[in-house]
């Protein structure tokens, strides 16, 4: 054999055994699994949000993610779906009506059956579980993790299953606002809001600041809005303490009905992802994805401007408002096309084509090596 020829095999097997290697390291499983959740953050509200930032195309940490597919949004019974009905998809892998959380119809007319949920599926196998959103803590998308009703309206049915879960233990952080809603809701049971949290064994509090490394459960309620970052960061470092691993969903609201405040959401996310893909470890499977679009677009703009000059001064015109402005129109309305699926980490290589929302949930159970329950 010649020296070249030896060469030649020492080359393909070093290949043939980096391939091995690297189909292993894919494989590996997950520990922690944490869902961004940007409510109503479609692939326009992305795009605008990023350029209106940054002033380039594809500027978000979002779009740099390894992999990346497109979900379809639409429930069982519309095309177009609300909160409800697209987080149950997520976090339960069954289409809902809207309106429903984490419950699906029974045949003849019966009450509707409850759906295990990622995160109770969670609890039970001992991992500790967290939800933190800018949006009230009773509201659809965080609901839909751990309340099984047929209304997502009915605030005292979904505060109840908070501190009585149907399945495991309950979510260990509960962080969002929705304080005053508490109070009201535990009142009609004589009860204040914190002495239901504390008698659940929750930390009760109304400043995120009490949120730290040392806390084991914690119900952080406020009606006011948070600092973004700082309070992911201290819900990661007090659930990451459970060698177990950990859940967590974090939803910002991206609607723009206000675009102003929705574009705005978008950026807080997207530096939270950013940060938390430095922090969270190999071991962390990191997933972004919308529960719907909406109607937000795009209209207009030079690149020799700062799109964000040009969307200002178009606000400032007579008759302008932000349906019309003549840079970033809006339709206020929920709208029912694809949206993004971005995700990093193990089990996130499954993220890719187009697929159902309802496939986010098994991509999640695969990657921690579960099954759900039949």
């Amino acid at each position: 054999m010649t020296s070249v020829s030896l060469r030649l095999r020492i080359a393909v097997a070093a290949l043939v055994l980096a391939i091995g290697a690297t189909a292993q390291a894919d494989a590996r499983q997950a520990r922690n699994v944490i869902i961004f959740l940007g409510d109503a953050g479609g692939l326009p509200t992305l795009n605008a949000g990023g350029i209106l930032a940054h002033n380039r195309p594809q500027s978000l940490f979002i779009q740099s993610m390894p992999n990346i597919g497109l979900s379809d949004t639409s429930s069982l019974d519309r095309w177009v779906t609300d909160s409800a009905a697209g987080m149950t998809a997520i976090v339960t892998g069954n289409k809902t009506n809207n309106g429903w959380l984490s419950v699906v119809p029974t045949a003849g007319g019966n009450a509707p059956a409850p759906v295990k949920t990622i995160f109770e599926y969670a609890g039970e196998r001992g991992l500790s579980t967290g939800v933190v959103t800018n949006m009230p803590i009773w509201d659809a998308t965080p609901a839909a993790c751990f309340a099984h009703v047929p209304a997502r309206s009915d605030k005292d049915m979904i505060f109840r299953q908070m501190l009585a879960p149907r399945y495991g233990k309950g979510v260990d952080i509960l962080v969002g606002k929705g304080r005053k809603d508490a109070d009201q809701s535990f009142a009609r049971q004589g009860l204040t809001a914190e002495r239901a949290f504390t008698g659940a064994g929750y930390r009760f509090s109304d400043d995120p600041g009490a949120l730290t490394r040392e806390t084991r459960r914690a119900a952080i309620l406020r009606d006011e809005d948070f600092a973004a970052l700082p309070t992911v960061e201290a819900a990661i470092s007090s659930l990451s303490r459970n060698r177990k691993g950990y859940m967590l969903m974090v939803e910002w609201d991206m609607h723009t009905d206000d675009p102003d405040k929705g574009l705005r959401h978008v950026v807080e996310m997207d530096d939270m992802i950013r940060r938390v893909s430095a922090i969270a470890g190999k071991d962390t499977l990191i997933l972004f994805v919308a529960d719907h679009s909406f109607g937000l677009r795009l209209h207009g703009g030079v690149r020799a401007t700062p799109l964000a000059d040009q969307y200002a001064a178009a606000a400032r015109q007579p008759g302008a408002t932000r349906e019309t402005n003549a840079v970033i129109g809006v339709e206020d309305s929920h709208t029912g096309e694809e949206v993004i699926a971005a995700a990093s980490g193990p089990g996130a290589e499954q993220v890719r084509g187009f697929f159902p929302n309802t496939r986010l949930f098994r991509i999640m159970m695969d990657a921690l090596g579960w099954k759900a329950d039949r």
